[in-house]
This record gives structure tokens, C-alpha cells and sequence, in this order.
């Protein structure tokens, strides 16, 4: 009986979503909404990973989506809100809730001056409060390495998360644009107040959702012991603001050294020779199965893109940002149908100038075993002329 009831709560704030987006709709948007008030103050968080809006399978793209994400948040604000729980007791949770606090009162410190007559007068406190804002690159890449790689055990749909996701790439993308406004020596003050408001409208509206719908869904699915992994795995990037963590546990490193060797053609490696090489060799390793699923990553202390534990066994496509998936499915549907081999691309990333290759793995028979992405600062190399036969550590 309790699940019919679900079900006919799901239809019928869906159907009040199709009303509400219908232009032609005979009913005013305030007579809609008092139509199907009842159903909306019962909404809890995670309903709207069951709402078929927000379902992999929908017919709505990420932007369409983010076109409307505000709105049915603000309307269904106050019955999300009484499902908020009046505390949490996982440090996780905690954690992330004050990391959000501290980041909103970071930037309420400039909002004074924000006044068209102010701007420039208090451009350069404001510079420096919007360049510390890069910091909240750890915020977003905690939630998008760990905490959605395990969430995604756990929900009906990742729709939500890669919503999320794609709203940090549009904060990263504006944070980029207001920093080279903020520092041109005249900067325009209508671009200014524009990138400002979408900035932190994007930031605001991003710990919101968090606040009413992830972290409440994150404590209903996740076991104790997955939020404390979760926790500690997160202490590699830190919290922005924040410098009273906890210490990493002595016991959360899950490396298993076994004995052994790896016997090839070629020769014979110990386990922990195998495992010693990965770690030094100056290039980044990820290895995705047949079926998608990344299987294996070699963890150097200096990687070029975040990777952690969490993501083994995620599916491929969930590793990537929204705006690039096509990309990926792309490049593993050609390499499993065998049209193509490698995919090159060079970039430039955090003042390196990176060769990425992906290479389709197969048996010598040519059955497709997964996907081997190889990523290499070639900055130096770059600038290499002529030839060095002698030794010279100068």
C-alpha cells in the first residue's frame, strides 16, 4: 500500500511539473500550483530521484533540466525542507555542510560592495576574494570523484548528480570569465555585475540543492561505514575554509600488497614491483573493462585528473563531465566495434601541455578487452633540442 501511495505521489507532482512548463496550460501557474498543493508538501528528497523528469532514460537534456532545476527547487522548497534533518551525526555530512557555510560566508564578506557605484572603488578586495574562490575546485571534485561514485550504487537514476556536476562546470567556466573581467585595468562594470550575480547565484543555488536534496539522500542510502570511507577518502582534497579535519586514518589504506608474481612472455614481476612501477612511471594509467567499468588506475602522487579508490567499478561515462560523455562513448563504441584502434588529443591543463591517448586493448585474436586512457605532460619535452649522450644531473 505504502508503495502505491509512492507511486501516485511520483505521478502526480510529475504531472504538476508538465502543467507548470505547459505555456498553453488553461490554469495560471498560482492555480496549479494550489491544485496540487498537498501532493508538494509531501515530497521528500528522494522522490525527485524517482520523478521520470530526472530519469537516465528522459527525454530532457542536462540544460533543459538546468533550465527549469531552480524553479521546481524553490516550489518545492518547503516540503523538502521538513525532511531536513535537524542534525547529522556522520562526520562526513557535517563536514560538507560546513564547508558550504564557510564558503557562503566567504563571499557574503564582498556583497557590500557590490553596488554599481562600488564596484570599482573596492575592485581589488574583490579580486582577492573571488581568486580565493578557486579553492572551491576541492568542494567539487569531492563530490564528483567520491561521493556520486557511491551514491550511484544506491539511486534509481544519476540524472540528479549529473546535473550537479554540469552546474559546477558552468561555476568553473563563470569563475574563469569574472577573474579576467576583474583584472583588466577597466574592467566593464555592466559584465562585472552580470558575472558576479551568475556566480554566485550558481554557487548559492548549488548548496541549496545540496542542502535539501543530496545530503539528505546521501544519509537515507549510505551505511555508516560508507560515509566514514567516504570522509576519509575525501581528507585528499581538504575543505575549502576549513583546516580542523581530522587526520586520515592510519587503517583506510586499502592497498592489498599480495604475494605473487605477474609472469608474462616477457618476464616476471613481483606484486609489489608491478605496483612500484605504476606508482613512478611518469604517466597517468586508467584501464575500463569491456563492460565500461573502471577497473584499475595507477596511483601517482602527482596526477594529472583526480582519480580515487570510489571510482573502481563506476561506469566510464559517470567519470566525465556531462558536456564530454559524447565523447567518451564515442571512442569505446568504435574501439568494441573495431573501427578504430587509438584516439589522440593534446591540451593544455594547469600550465601543462598534456598528450592523451586512449588505446583499445584487445587479444591477439582481436577481442576487445577494455579501454586504456594514457595521459603525459610533455611540456618539457617540448622543448628538447639537439642531443644529450652524457650524463648531467647539473
Amino acid at each position: 500500500m505504502e508503495l502505491l501511495k509512492n507511486q501516485e505521489k511520483i505521478i502526480a507532482i510529475h504531472n504538476f511539473m508538465m502543467e507548470l512548463e505547459d505555456r498553453n496550460h488553461s490554469l495560471t501557474k498560482p492555480e496549479i500550483y494550489r491544485k496540487y498543493e498537498s501532493v508538494l508538501s509531501e515530497i521528500t528528497p528522494i522522490d525527485i530521484f524517482f520523478l521520470p523528469m530526472y530519469q537516465n532514460n528522459t527525454s530532457f537534456s542536462i540544460d533543459d533540466i538546468k533550465e527549469t532545476a531552480g524553479k521546481f527547487v524553490n516550489v518545492f522548497y518547503h516540503g523538502l525542507e521538513q525532511h531536513q534533518p535537524s542534525s547529522y551525526d556522520s562526520n562526513l555530512l557535517i563536514y560538507l555542510l560546513r564547508e558550504n557555510d564557510a564558503i557562503e560566508k566567504h563571499l557574503n564578506k564582498i556583497k557590500p560592495y557590490f553596488k554599481r557605484s562600488e564596484i570599482l572603488e573596492h575592485k581589488e578586495e574583490i579580486l582577492t576574494t573571488i581568486e580565493q574562490c578557486m579553492q572551491f575546485e576541492r568542494k567539487f571534485l569531492k563530490r564528483e570523484m567520491i561521493l556520486f561514485s557511491v551514491l550511484e550504487h544506491h539511486l534509481p537514476t544519476t540524472k540528479p548528480l549529473e546535473v550537479l556536476w554540469s552546474l559546477h562546470d558552468d561555476a568553473r567556466s563563470t569563475l574563469k570569465l569574472l577573474l579576467q573581467e576583474l583584472r583588466q585595468q577597466q574592467p566593464d562594470i555592466t559584465s562585472l555585475i552580470f558575472l558576479i550575480g551568475d556566480y554566485y547565484n550558481l554557487i548559492y543555488g548549488i548548496n541549496t540543492k545540496e542542502k535539501l536534496i543530496l545530503f539528505p539522500v546521501a544519509n537515507q542510502v549510505l551505511s555508516t561505514e560508507e560515509k566514514q570511507n567516504i570522509f576519509e577518502e575525501s581528507k585528499e582534497y581538504g575543505y575549502v575554509f576549513i583546516d580542523d579535519i581530522p587526520k586520515p586514518s592510519s587503517d583506510t589504506n586499502n592497498d592489498v600488497i599480495l604475494d605473487g608474481f605477474i609472469k608474462t612472455s616477457t618476464g616476471e614481476l613481483s606484486i609489489q614491483e608491478f605496483d612500484g612501477i605504476m606508482r613512478y612511471i611518469p604517466i597517468d594509467i586508467t584501464f575500463v573493462d569491456k563492460d565500461d567499468k573502471v577497473r584499475y588506475f595507477n596511483n601517482r602522487k602527482e596526477r594529472h585528473f583526480p582519480r580515487n579508490p570510489s571510482i573502481i567499478g563506476r561506469l566510464v561515462k559517470h567519470c566525465h563531465p556531462p558536456k564530454s560523455v559524447h565523447i567518451v562513448e564515442q571512442i569505446v563504441t568504435a574501439f568494441k566495434k573495431g573501427d578504430k584502434d587509438i584516439a589522440e588529443f593534446w591540451i593544455t591543463f594547469n600550465n601543462m601541455f598534456l598528450y592523451i591517448t586512449y588505446y583499445a586493448v584487445r587479444l591477439k585474436k582481436g577481442e576487445y578487452l577494455g579501454t586504456l586512457e594514457v595521459s603525459q605532460d610533455v611540456t618539457r619535452i617540448r622543448t628538447l633540442e639537439g642531443q644529450q649522450r652524457l650524463l648531467d644531473w647539473a
